[in-house]
C-alpha cells in the first residue's frame, strides 16, 4: 500500500516510502535538496524525495505543519498542544510556547525575520528569529485557522480559516490578512468555507482553496484566485473534497489534490482539468520542489479527512 506519491506534471506514481508513523505535512528547503516531513506521535523525517531519515524530536505530540526559513538554515515544526520546535542541522529543540491550542501551519516572512504560526481557536503566534521568542497576536477565537502564506513582497500573509456559520457572526469570515502584528478579516461569505491551503506565485498571484457547505447544505469545492486587484471564485460539485492546492513553480497553473484520489489542474484563468489517477487514496499536498519538476503527495487518513 502506497504512503506517498510523486507527480511530475503528467503522471502520478507510488513511492516506496515506509514511514514508521503517519506523515501529515512536507516542505522543501529552498534549494530543493531536502524535504522535511512531520506527522503523528512526534514523527519527523528528512528526505531527498526518495528515502527517509528519521529525526529525533523527543515528543509524542502530533506534528501538523512545518516550514523552512528562506535561507534554509533552520525550520519550524508545529503541532498539538501549542508545540513549536526549531530544527537546525539534524538537531531539534522545543521553543517555549504561550498557548496550549493545537497549531496547524507555519509560514516564514520572505526576509526570514519572523514567522507566523496559526491554529485552533483563532490562534496566531509571532516567532521572532532574532531572539527566538514566541508571542501570541490578537486573533479570532471563533474560527479555526487552517492555512497561511506570505505575499512575495512580505507586505502581509493571507490566512485561511474554517468559517463556521455557528461562530456567532452574521456572516462567517473565512479569510484574513496578517502583517505580523494584527489579524484582520477581509472576506465574509454566505457559505461555510474551509480554506485548507493558501499559496502565492513569485509574481504575486494568490490561490486559496478548500471546500464549502452552501446554505442549502450542498458540499462543493472552491478555489479563490487573486490577481493583485480582484478575487475570482471558482466552485464545482464535490465528488471528493479538496485537501490542498499549490501553484507549480515556474508555471501558470496549480495542482489541487484531495479525497478519493482527487487530482486536478487549475489554470491561472480559473479553468479546471481533472487528471487521471488510479488511486482512491485521500491525497494531501501537493508539495512542489522549488524548481517545479516534481510534487510529493501524502496519503491522508481513510476517514475524517476534514481534520487533516
Amino acid at each position: 500500500m502506497a504512503t506517498a506519491y510523486s507527480f511530475d506534471g503528467t503522471r502520478l506514481r507510488e513511492l516506496d516510502w515506509l514511514p514508521h508513523r503517519t506523515l501529515r505535512w512536507l516542505c522543501w528547503r529552498s534549494d530543493g535538496g531536502l524535504a522535511l516531513g512531520v506527522g503523528n506521535g512526534g514523527y519527523a523525517v528528512l528526505s531527498d524525495g526518495r528515502r527517509l531519515d528519521a529525526v529525533e524530536t523527543h515528543t509524542r505530540q502530533n506534528l501538523r505543519g512545518a516550514a523552512w526559513a528562506a535561507d534554509g538554515s533552520s525550520a519550524l515544526l508545529v503541532g498539538n498542544r501549542g508545540l513549536v520546535m526549531r530544527l537546525r542541522g539534524e538537531a531539534i529543540e522545543e521553543v517555549q510556547s504561550p498557548t496550549n491550542e493545537n497549531l496547524r501551519r507555519v509560514a516564514w516572512h520572505p526576509s526570514g525575520a519572523y514567522a507566523l504560526i496559526v491554529g485552533n481557536a483563532g490562534t496566531v503566534l509571532h516567532y521572532e528569529a532574532r531572539d527566538e521568542s514566541l508571542v501570541a497576536l490578537p486573533g479570532d477565537r471563533s474560527h479555526t485557522l487552517r492555512s497561511v502564506a506570505f505575499r512575495p513582497d512580505g507586505a502581509y500573509a493571507v490566512v485561511g480559516a474554517y468559517a463556521s456559520r455557528f461562530a456567532g457572526y452574521p456572516k462567517p469570515h473565512p479569510l484574513y490578512r496578517c502583517d505580523g502584528r494584527y489579524l484582520q478579516s477581509f472576506l465574509s461569505t454566505d457559505d461555510e468555507d474551509d480554506f485548507v491551503s493558501v499559496d502565492w506565485t513569485a509574481s504575486g498571484r494568490a490561490l486559496v482553496c478548500g471546500y464549502a457547505w452552501l446554505q442549502d447544505g450542498t458540499l462543493v469545492n472552491k478555489a479563490l484566485l487573486f490577481d493583485g486587484s480582484a478575487w475570482q471564485t471558482v466552485r464545482w460539485p464535490s465528488k471528493g473534497v479538496v485537501l490542498g492546492g499549490a501553484w507549480r513553480p515556474g508555471h501558470d497553473d496549480a495542482l489541487m489534490v484531495g479525497e478519493g484520489g482527487l487530482l486536478m489542474r487549475l489554470t491561472g484563468q480559473g479553468a479546471l482539468e481533472p487528471l487521471a489517477t488510479s488511486t482512491t487514496d485521500n491525497l494531501i499536498g501537493p508539495f512542489w520542489r522549488p524548481d517545479g519538476s516534481e510534487a510529493l503527495l501524502l496519503k491522508g487518513p481513510d476517514d475524517k479527512v476534514y481534520t487533516v
